[in-house]
């Protein structure tokens, strides 16, 4: 029941994020197309590796190998992108939300590796 838990709160958490973050890109005026498009792979990363393994995990097949995937694709992104927002010049509220949306990420991540198997 942990596994399955574990997992459906990190897809559930990953898909919600991910295609908010998708909405909010095409509805910003002020980015660039190319800026519009770099912002729209990545999410569109999240969403489709999050629906890769629950279709993975629906069909009653082995996860380790695209759940790996996802997991160090969330711990990589949140990583390397929670410290560029850290250092650089956005304001606190903005800084707060997205450190506290990468530590969620994180550690749903994190818990749904260390319960894959069981």
């Amino acid at each position: 029941m942990t596994r399955r838990i574990a997992l459906l709160a990190f897809l559930t958490w990953t898909v919600l994020v991910w295609t908010s973050r998708i909405r909010n890109v095409l509805a910003d005026d002020d980015l660039s197309a190319g800026g519009t498009t770099l912002r729209l792979v990545a999410a569109a990363a999240f969403v489709l590796l999050g629906v890769l393994v629950a279709l993975q995990w629906r069909r009653g097949g082995r996860l380790d190998r695209i759940l790996a995937v996802l997991v160090l694709w969330t711990v990589v992104w949140w990583s390397v992108r929670g410290i560029g927002i850290i250092v650089d010049d956005h304001e606190l509220g903005f800084t707060i939300v997205h450190t506290i949306l990468g530590v969620v990420s994180i550690g749903l991540a994190m818990w749904a590796w260390a319960r894959r198997a069981g």
